[in-house]
């Protein structure tokens, strides 16, 4: 039971911006996947808390329940996870918890149902239902452009932007750019006419937030409190990521080393905190929060917006949006901070969210009254627990619609190959002495970000030996065949060198090692 997106690392994770670039088009990156298990070395099986069965659904919901706490335990201990914790929810107010492995590997605390966890570009389905509050109350129209919205901003006076193609990605903005990037004229882009094709951008987001800001006169995070989590009673969440509430998440991880080590089962270290107050993934919560935010979803889908919309209102913000074929394999769409996406022969709402060392997922089926959510305390590794989401929500859909024939079954729990490390310099024959002087490795120290390694060779330049660049009239570079979205320039050479690598406004240093 897969759902298959094609974009893997859709989220706030800023790594490999343009390996993403080539899978949303339907490229591959070299290695097959390997079904070889890393184990985690916590041995802790499941919590489980769920209501005595009961009920009209009560018993077919205890067996799904026992057959989604087994399939986390399986990703846990399968990917090497330090600990996972999963949500769901049914009809007439069914909750059930499931919490497995550690808060924290060396001491192996236990997994607490109050532990936050950050929830990454899931954040961007709260900042959306602000723009659509806003735009109730009459203080905004989506159709605004964000120059409008947002004076200052650093675009071009052309083309137009409008709110709502901000959120549903469909703007042409990078991904991960600064606000002010560092380019050379200061300014964001949009690589294709708004409106007219759809590429994720986390920069767009940030935009939406600040919009926020700026018409509630306060802080996001105050904003988000006051007009959602206050009237859901998510008690527990939070609207932004602040060292001065991390006791209150369990210890989180990331790759020992970015080089060999992102990928699912590579080997994790303690991670480096980050503050995130920016829009496009600046949310924690208890699993608990994150049961009342699927509720709420699958009522909004089914039209009934109280309390934090009018009925049309709620309709407008669940509605599809644009086709987004970079999202997953077939008719997916993405409107509001949602991606609509068919599993099982049903059209789910959905997202992910990658962190710098958390990494989560949700499903929702309205028209079922069932949802599920799942975080865990490790991320930069191209894992998404998007697999067991999609599982959990399928499994409650046959409790309480029972449908002949159907019978959902897990993917297979399988982790990547080890990867291979790429030097840098030039290979593969006569290379241009041009394209010798940008081989090199780039380092920046944001944990968001970490290295890339440009390799050359005689057709051109390669991004860690996987993705192939082009260069463009105007002097920047693209990933090959696709929207150049995320543009690479190499500003300064000393000594015949490339010293700077500058990636959609973010300077990397050169260190060959």
């Amino acid at each position: 039971m897969r759902e298959d997106e094609a974009n893997r690392g859709v989220g706030v994770d800023r790594r490999n911006l343009l390996k993403s670039a080539v899978l949303a088009t339907g490229g591959a990156l070299t290695g097959a996947t390997s079904a070889t298990a890393h184990p985690t070395t916590t041995r802790q099986g499941p919590t489980v808390e769920a209501p005595a069965p009961g009920g009209r659904h009560g018993k077919a919901l205890a067996g799904a329940l026992a057959r989604i706490a087994a399939y986390a335990d399986a990703h846990r201990r399968g990917y090497g996870l330090p600990a996972l914790t999963v949500v769901c929810i049914g009809p007439d107010g069914y909750m059930a918890k499931v919490r497995t492995g550690h808060a924290n590997v060396d001491s192996q605390a236990h997994l607490r149902s109050d532990h936050l966890f950050q929830i990454g570009s899931i954040s961007k389905s709260f900042v959306a239902m602000c723009i659509h509050q806003l735009a109730a109350e009459g203080r905004l129209a989506l159709t605004d452009d964000i120059r409008a919205a947002l004076p200052g901003v650093a675009l071009p006076p052309e083309p137009p932007i409008s709110l709502a193609q901000l959120l549903e990605h469909s703007a042409g903005l990078p991904d991960n750019s600064p606000l002010y990037p560092r380019t050379p004229d200061g300014l964001l882009w949009s690589a294709f006419p708004p409106g007219s094709a759809w590429s994720y951008s986390n920069t767009g987001y940030d935009m939406l937030g600040k919009v926020v800001e700026r018409l509630d006169g306060t802080l996001l995070a105050v904003s988000l409190k006051r007009r959602i989590f206050d009237r859901l009673g998510m008690d527990g969440a939070r609207g932004e990521i602040v060292a001065a509430d991390r006791p209150h998440y369990p210890m989180s991880y990331s790759p020992r080393d970015a080089a060999v080590d992102s990928r699912p089962g590579g080997a994790l270290a303690p991670a480096a905190w980050v503050n995130v107050t920016f829009g496009a993934g600046c949310v924690a919560a208890t699993s608990e929060d994150m049961a009342k935010w699927l509720r709420y979803l699958a009522a909004a889908g089914q039209g009934h917006g109280a309390p934090l919309l009018p009925d049309d209102r709620a309709r407008a913000f669940t509605a599809p949006g644009i086709a987004a074929p970079g999202w997953s394999t077939a008719g997916a769409r993405y409107g509001a901070g949602l991606a609509h996406v068919t599993v099982e022969g049903r059209t789910l709402l959905h997202h992910t969210g990658g962190m710098v060392s958390y990494s989560s997922s949700m499903h929702v089926d309205p028209a079922a009254g069932v949802g599920c959510f799942a975080s865990t305390s490790s991320g930069g590794q191209d894992y998404r627990p998007r697999d067991l989401t999609a599982y959990a929500c399928a499994l409650l859909r046959s409790a309480v619609v029972p449908e002949p024939g159907l019978s959902p079954r897990p993917a297979k729990v399988a982790t990547a190959p080890p990867a291979v490390r790429v030097l840098p310099g030039a290979s593969g024959g006569a290379v241009p002495a041009e394209l010798a002087a940008l081989a090199g490795r780039y380092e920046n120290d944001d944990p968001w970000t970490g290295a890339l390694t440009i390799e050359a060779r005689a057709d051109g330049l390669y991004i860690d030996g996987q993705v192939p660049l082009e260069l463009k009239p105007e002097g920047y570079w693209v990933a090959r065949g696709v929207p150049g979205t995320e543009r690479i320039w190499f500003p300064h050479l000393v000594g015949g060198k490339a010293q700077v690598m500058n990636l959609s406004g973010v300077d990397f240093i050169r260190r060959d090692i």
